[in-house]
């Protein structure tokens, strides 16, 4: 939910947004990489925030050019 919070209402901009969180909690890019060694369940609940998080970042980024 969080990826979709403020992108466009539109299915192709939520679309790219839950890819966007797909690809980054799978792969798990350095900041959110390290969120996931933090203990217990924490780093688990942290990692799929910050790709959230990652994940809105790059859809307004590019929410700006498409």
């Amino acid at each position: 939910m969080i990826a979709l919070i403020a992108v466009r209402p539109d299915w192709q901009h939520a679309l790219i947004s839950v890819v966007l969180f797909r690809l980054f909690d799978i792969f798990k890019p350095w900041p959110i990489r390290k969120l996931e060694a933090l203990p217990e369940g924490t780093g688990i609940m942290l990692d799929d925030v910050a790709a959230g998080v990652l994940a809105l970042a790059v859809a307004l980024l590019s929410g700006h050019f498409y």
